[in-house]
């Protein structure tokens, strides 16, 4: 009786201490030759860490070559076509969110965003062989990998469609594929190069190489009455960036601050007449850029009424997305496009 009591004990206590090991954090290890171990949580434990330390990647020696530096794998490519990466596929200064232990963190810098195609002619796309291809590349230039377990879709969320998929900051994170984004980093004494890639099986691929970087500002000069007539004697209209509330028609502060000098080029030119014309980039569907650069239009004009301007001598009317300065390919394409025109009638 006494030795059946004790086998019990024993294995209600093998039970418990197998219940405590299971509730741990487990790992996936990934080596690198056989020196380097980098250790990954798995996604439940990524949602305590939002942050990443680049000084936990060792530093490699090796020479990466010319940005973007990883051509496509053998009889894959780059691009619908046979052009190889195309010039709007390469940003000196852009933004991605690249997954670390399955959580979203965002870079900077100089980027290559292209999809993988399979060459014609060459078999169908098997992910398995590019995703090692790559894998196999990375490690050898000294890379280790961030990230190789789900993003949760509580991630997505979290940053959003606008950040993810409007202002394309998640190209190299299919929503389909969230169990199978790759994020690689290498890092050398004077660069570090961010690689992700999602990967589908007998279809295609999209990859983001990211060089870490600082952005140069450029120069801003203010808008001051003085400009605003130099341009509308010029050219006959002012081309302006008011600021205005997020897909809303409410002037923000600096937004007032430039229209009060409109107001006082107005004052100084009695006869002026001026047409207020509001333009939007291609963001949202066609009738609400319409609308929307109808309102702000409106809202010019009728703060401008309402400081003194006689509303005989201004119009307003709206284009939306009609008439852009420059194609909306990009953000800073798009930051153009959005904008206040002053025409002179």
């Amino acid at each position: 009786m006494k030795q059946i009591f004790l086998c019990t004990a024993l294995f209600l206590s093998l039970i418990a201490c197998k219940k405590e090991q299971s509730a741990e954090t487990t790992t996936t290890q990934i080596e690198k030759d056989s020196t380097t171990t980098v250790t990954t949580p798995t996604a439940g434990a990524a949602s305590e860490n939002a942050t990443f330390d680049i000084n936990t990647i060792p530093v490699s020696d090796k020479d990466l070559g010319k940005f973007p530096y990883l051509n496509a794998p053998d009889t894959y490519k780059y691009g619908y076509g046979d052009d190889g990466i195309k010039p709007g596929e390469i940003s000196d200064y852009d933004k991605e969110y690249f997954a670390v232990n399955g959580k979203l963190i965002p870079q900077e810098g100089k980027t290559c965003k292209v999809r993988i195609e399979k060459k014609q002619g060459t078999g169908s796309f098997n992910s398995l062989v590019v995703e090692k291809s790559y894998e196999k590349a990375i490690l050898a230039l000294g890379g280790v990998q961030v990230n190789n377990v789900p993003v949760p879709q509580s991630e997505i969320d979290r940053i959003g469609n606008k950040e993810l998929v409007d202002k394309k900051y998640g190209h190299s994170i299919d929503f389909n594929l969230l169990d199978d984004v790759k994020t690689f980093v290498i890092r050398t004494k004077d660069k570090e190069v961010w690689i992700q890639f999602s990967l589908m099986n007998n279809e295609s691929g999209t990859i983001t190489i990211l060089e870490k970087g600082n952005l140069e500002t450029l120069a801003v000069t203010k808008i001051t009455a003085e400009t605003i007539k130099k341009d509308i004697d010029a050219a006959g209209k002012a081309v302006l960036n008011i600021n205005f509330d997020t897909d809303k028609a409410t002037l923000k502060a600096d937004g007032q601050e430039v229209v009060n000098e409109i107001a006082a080029v107005l004052k100084a030119n009695p006869t002026l007449k001026l047409s207020i014309e509001g333009h939007t980039d291609n963001t949202g569907t066609p009738d609400k850029n319409k609308k929307l650069s109808v309102d702000r239009a409106t809202t010019v004009m009728n703060y401008l009424v309402a400081i003194g301007i006689p509303k005989a001598n201004l119009k307003s009317t709206g284009y939306g997305a009609e008439k852009p300065l420059t194609p909306n390919t990009s953000d800073e394409n798009k930051a153009k496009n959005r904008r206040v025109e002053l025409v002179k009638f």
